[in-house]
């Protein structure tokens, strides 16, 4: 019988989670330190941050609030703090409800991490790519082709502004780059690393938040991406994006994400 991952809890579906440090940050925390965590990877891969009042929680960040906050603060968005960017949250997921609880706010929300408490203290986190672990462990052998949804493309001359205005309009991390008829990305880590660098602080605290503007995309790390075919599985696929330099696969002209093969799946 086919697991049903909403069946079970969340510490049976992702076990790991509980043995790692949780990442988080103080609602007075400044926004460089805030940003740092969401722009640094592979070496510390955070889909998200929990934010603390003390020892509760206040809240969430994730990269979409963090690219929405830029855009609206320009070149002082540095100049917040981590309460004036988080999602409000009442309460974390405990490690034994069902994993459905968490589908529940990933969907309404369209954002897929939440903290995680264990005994009513938060003590750990809980994002889509937790679960991959699961598919592949289970060897899901559904082909992962239908679930993968159409590209967002990008001109191969867009802007940083352009692609932060696009992230932030389309709800959507990775922007994909066609060249020569092969699929590039970008997401909003590699940006974020920039917008932190002193190159992009200068230029800004020179010319002003428009002179992103004039920065070609293409300029930073773009990555070539995988592409699978019409017979890779969905446990397949899953091992693939674990991999946290593959946010996302491609099929033809589709892409596949962890939330595609979750969500979706």
């Amino acid at each position: 019988m086919e697991m049903r991952l909403p069946d079970i809890s969340i510490e049976t579906a992702a076990p790991h989670i509980s043995r790692r440090p949780l990442l988080s940050v103080d609602v007075h925390s400044a926004m460089l330190q805030t940003a740092i965590f969401l722009a640094i990877g592979p070496q510390i891969y955070v889909d998200g941050l929990v934010v603390l009042d003390g020892d509760r929680l206040a809240g969430r960040i994730g990269g979409l609030a963090l690219v929405k906050h830029i855009l609206s603060s320009k070149e002082r968005w540095l100049e917040s703090r981590a309460a004036d960017v988080m999602d409000r949250l009442d309460r974390p997921l405990e490690s034994s409800e069902p994993l459905s609880s968490a589908f529940k706010i990933f969907s309404e929300t369209r954002f897929a991490f939440m903290p995680i408490a264990i005994n009513g203290v938060v003590a750990a986190t809980l994002s889509i790519r937790d679960l991959l672990r699961a598919l592949v462990a289970h060897k899901i052998d559904r082909k992962a082709s239908p679930l993968s949804s159409d590209l967002i493309t990008i001109k191969s001359d867009s802007s940083i502004l352009d692609a932060l205005n696009v992230m932030a309009e389309k709800r959507i991390r990775n922007l994909i780059l066609m060249k020569l008829g092969t699929q590039y990305f970008i997401n909003d880590r590699k940006i974020l690393e920039f917008l932190l660098s002193h190159d992009a602080r200068q230029v800004m605290q020179g010319q002003g938040f428009s002179a992103l503007q004039k920065i070609p995309v293409q300029s930073l790390e773009i990555t070539k991406g995988i592409q699978i075919t019409e017979d890779t599985t969905v446990g397949q696929a899953a091992e693939l994006l674990m991999d946290v330099g593959t946010p996302c696969l491609f099929y033809r002209d589709k892409i596949l994400t962890p939330w595609d093969l979750i969500m979706k799946g």
